[in-house]
């Protein structure tokens, strides 16, 4: 499971990238999440996210560029 903090950056992560930060949406395919799982809200998705894969996913939003 992730920690408070990884889930804390990865909150501020994707709202610094466009996503949102309180429910799911299509946006979050191209960040591995299933269908199933977009009918959720985005923190409790982040959160039940396993050690290497909020690692995972944290690198890839680093490496996407802001929205401004």
């Amino acid at each position: 499971m992730a920690t408070e903090k990884q889930v804390r950056y990865t909150m501020y992560l994707l709202s610094t990238r466009g996503f949102s930060t309180r429910y799911m949406n299509a946006q979050f395919k191209a960040l591995g999440a299933t269908m199933r799982e977009r009918s959720g809200m985005v923190q409790d998705w982040v959160a039940s996210r396993g050690f290497r894969e909020i690692s995972s996913l944290i690198d890839n939003l680093k490496a996407m560029s802001e929205v401004r």
